[in-house]
């Protein structure tokens, strides 16, 4: 019997990219204005791949910044202006960082429908995010759609010694909800993070993916969706 659900928040419940596209949009579009011969779309997309970690390597010696989010951001700025012959005061870059953040968090929410869905989902089941990245992106998020009116508990990665997939952090969130890895689903669209982990834990997991697939899975989910919001379906099922 299931008594609890475990949800990841980036693209499951919350529109992130669209958030990011609507952000970097009004960004890139002051940037062209106050920097006449900069590329600013260019650097805004590379400077939202370098926020989600994917160009650590191409940016190696920013890699020990890590552990201080803002500071990271500030640097990976400096470097992409450079790359384009721009260099920018510390002052600038904080403040560019800070018009980014603020753009992002008028735009972030939840897709349509999962606050009705979160409202059914709660009044038979204890719900639980699990959300990875750092304290810095993450807590604005959650308290951008204040999270902790729609679910019972909210786990942080980055407020944890180790993030999806690792099984710690699935370990806690069984703890909160006193329940065991069979009383519960994970649902998520992260195959790496959030399927692996939860397959990982003993967890049934729920990938959800908005696209056709059209190749074999390495990581293979107990179920699929294409949207979060056919979950109540899915339990339906699960109940039989």
């Amino acid at each position: 019997m299931i008594n609890a659900i475990f949800l990841d928040m980036d693209e499951t419940l919350c529109a992130t990219s669209l958030a990011d596209k609507r952000a970097g949009l009004i960004v890139a579009s002051q940037l062209g204005e106050q920097y006449p011969g900069l590329d600013a779309q260019h650097l805004v997309a590379r400077y939202l791949q370098g926020i989600y970690k994917k160009l650590n390597d191409e940016f190696s010696g920013l890699v020990h910044l890590l552990p201080n989010e803002r500071m990271f951001r500030a640097a990976l700025l400096k470097a992409l202006f450079s790359e384009q012959g721009f260099t920018l005061s510390n002052d600038s870059l904080f403040e560019l960082q800070d018009a980014f953040n603020q753009q992002r968090m008028q735009a972030f929410d939840f897709f349509p429908n999962v606050k009705a869905l979160l409202n059914i989902l709660r009044a038979d089941y204890q719900l639980v995010v699990i959300t990875n990245g750092p304290v810095f992106s993450q807590r604005p998020k959650l308290e951008a759609v204040e999270m902790h009116k729609w679910v019972d508990h909210i786990v942080v990665g980055g407020e944890e010694p180790e993030e999806k997939p690792a099984a710690s952090i699935f370990h806690k969130a069984l703890d909160l909800v006193n329940c065991t890895a069979d009383q519960v689903i994970h649902v998520g669209d992260s195959l790496t993070a959030d399927v692996a982990g939860a397959n990982a834990a003993g967890i049934q997991s729920v990938w959800v993916n908005p696209k056709p697939l059209h190749t074999t899975l390495e990581v293979v989910p107990n179920f699929c969706l294409s949207c979060v919001t056919e979950l109540p379906d899915l339990l339906l099922t699960l109940r039989k």
